[in-house]
């Protein structure tokens, strides 16, 4: 996967260098060249990116200022002819400072270590997925392990998260968009409505299973799967 990449640099001939390096990349893809710190901000506001590489000196808003008022904080990597940067730099905790003019073997440095960078986040949220979730209540994020997660219940646009002693919580959006989300392999669809803990079903007759006092249907083509993952004697 292609790191999407932003340059942000007021001149030109700046600019072309860095797109040159950038295209000839197999890491990063080139989403936006922009020629502000206002023009960057829009398309930051508007899209995703991955990483930014910045100018700081440029007319108007700053390339540090604007890294005050990004809604989030990609990757970044500083590109200036002024040294003095450096440490008001590192302060904002960019991924590294490259001094004009970048050199090749410089530049692919720089990419590598923000690669490395973005598999270690990856690697941490690939752990935090397989053992637990995140909810968003009252502007906060409650984490949920697996293990407390009795079952998901569709309600119209909503899905209702019921746990065992951590409440019931409520999601906005499809029941199938929440299901690929979940890498925990004891979680299984039983109705169009409700996904399960299999570790938390106390019985299963003839198209209902029971879980904490709760009687869940289960449809008739999820039945077969569901039999498929019970160790039956």
């Amino acid at each position: 996967m292609k790191l999407k990449t932003l340059i942000v640099d007021d001149e030109a001939l700046a600019r072309k260098s860095l797109q040159r390096l950038t295209e000839k990349s197999e890491l990063l893809d080139l989403v936006s060249v922009a020629e502000s710190a206002e023009e960057a901000l829009d398309i930051i506001e508007n899209q995703e990116i991955d990483l930014v590489f910045l100018d700081i000196e440029m007319p108007g808003l700053s390339g540090l200022e604007l890294l005050d008022r990004i809604p989030y904080m990609p990757h970044v990597i500083i590109t200036t002819s002024n040294k003095e940067y450096a440490y008001d730099a590192f302060e904002y905790d960019v991924s590294d400072f490259l001094a004009k003019p970048i050199s090749q073997p410089r530049f692919i440095t720089a990419v590598d270590k923000v690669v490395n960078e973005e598999q270690k986040l990856k690697d941490i949220a690939g752990s935090s997925m397989a053992n637990e979730l995140y909810v968003k209540v009252d502007g906060k994020y409650i984490r949920l392990p697996y293990s407390k997660i009795l079952y998901f219940e569709n309600v119209g646009d909503y899905v209702k998260v019921i746990t065992d002693g951590l409440g019931v919580h409520v999601i906005y959006g499809a029941l199938k968009v929440i299901a690929e989300k979940l890498q925990y392999p004891r979680f299984l669809k039983v109705h169009r409505s409700y996904i399960v803990n299999l570790d938390k079903v106390k019985d299963i007759e003839d198209n209902t299973l029971v879980i904490d006092k709760k009687v869940i249907p289960i449809s008739r083509a999820h039945k077969p799967v569901l039999l498929k993952t019970i160790n039956i004697l």
